[in-house]
């Protein structure tokens, strides 16, 4: 089976991390060694993930019911945290970073990216609270990551930027995750455990946000079926009748022209356009490369301008649909021009 690229690779090399020179346990994994229930539970989450097991629960399985004694405390600062989604990962990630633990970056930069994050953003948390491109609430939740690593508690002027953004249960449940995470940390470069062979990279999850079709969700057959059969049936409503949109565009090299049905939510005089093939269809491309196209809806034909690709931690200002939209694809975002009131179609 063809591994999927390794998202992570770039960042897994880089100099920054540490841990134990050699993995430390003798036999890690074994079933004879291992609680049994955390290595049925190591095995499973193995199979899902594609790396055939789960090193950090191998470990805890080597002193008997460990990981039943942490399960509740994992699942409550983790899925169970008051931080939104995004919150959460990107405060995990600078967590991994600050620690130098690669295995939970590896893990969660797939994480990361299940939950709406793309590629360049999760390379950005390596870069720090200052780099270019967050928004301010996430600017002083990174500091807050850092401030808790550096210093075990989070600074006034931080706190006082973390209030106007956080509820109370949220900055509480903040300092718990980083706390966790940091746990977690000694454990794993304690032990030298290292990222699991291929995790990720197959398994019955392998081909969600594929980083080789931009982040799409859709198995590779699925485009190239929809190209031959969905278009050509949905074409015959497309721009009639919502939910679908038809793109009108032109080849960035050829210079013909071509109309592609999607569908589209239109909101707030913007089109969002869920990429679910990723972003690098060529219609995609073509708006990107042109600054904008036409969009026929209900019949109108109007500018499409200022195209923007967005991901879960760029969709903060949109409107609620957006945000949901980013918790499972890229979204294309056209600003949707009315000063002709449109053509028709």
């Amino acid at each position: 089976m063809k591994l999927k690229p390794d998202v992570a690779a770039g960042t897994d090399a880089a100099p920054h991390w540490r841990a134990a020179d050699t993995e430390r346990i003798t036999a890690l994994g074994a079933f004879r060694r291992t609680e049994t229930g955390t290595w049925l539970v190591a095995r499973f989450g193995g199979f899902l993930g594609g790396g055939r097991r789960i090193k950090v629960l191998e470990v805890m399985g080597r002193s008997g019911g460990l990981f039943w004694g942490y399960a509740p405390l994992g699942l409550r600062v983790v899925p169970g945290s008051a931080l939104s989604r995004v919150d959460c990962e990107l405060a995990t990630l600078r967590t991994a970073w600050d620690v130098g633990a690669r295995y939970e970056w590896h893990h969660h930069v797939y994480a990361a990216r299940f939950s709406g994050l793309s590629l360049e953003t999760v390379q950005r948390v390596a870069e720090g609270p200052e780099a270019q491109g967050w928004t301010p609430h996430q600017r002083w939740l990174l500091r807050a990551v850092d401030e808790l690593h550096a210093d075990r508690m989070i600074g006034d002027e931080t706190w006082d930027g973390l209030s106007e953004c956080l509820s109370d249960a949220q900055r509480a449940d903040l300092c718990m995750l980083v706390g966790h995470y940091e746990m977690l940390a000694m454990l794993l470069k304690s032990h030298g455990v290292e990222p699991e062979p291929a995790m990720w990279r197959r398994g019955p999850f392998r081909w969600v946000r594929d980083a080789e079709t931009g982040d799409g969700i859709m198995p590779g057959w699925v485009p190239a079926f929809n190209k031959v059969v969905t278009n050509r049936v949905a074409g015959v409503t497309a721009g009639k009748v919502p939910p679908y949109t038809v793109i009108h565009h032109v080849g960035r090299r050829s210079g013909r022209s071509y109309r592609v049905p999607v569908v589209g939510v239109h909101t707030a005089g913007m089109l969002m356009i869920p990429l679910a093939y990723g972003d690098r269809a060529d219609w995609v491309r073509n708006v990107l490369a042109a600054g904008g196209a036409e969009a026929t809806y209900r019949r109108r034909t109007r500018k499409a301008i200022n195209p923007r690709i967005v991901d879960a931690a760029g969709a903060e200002h949109l409107p609620g649909v957006a945000r949901l939209l980013t918790r499972l694809v890229k979204v294309l975002v056209l600003d949707i021009a009315e000063d002709n009131g449109g053509t028709p179609a």
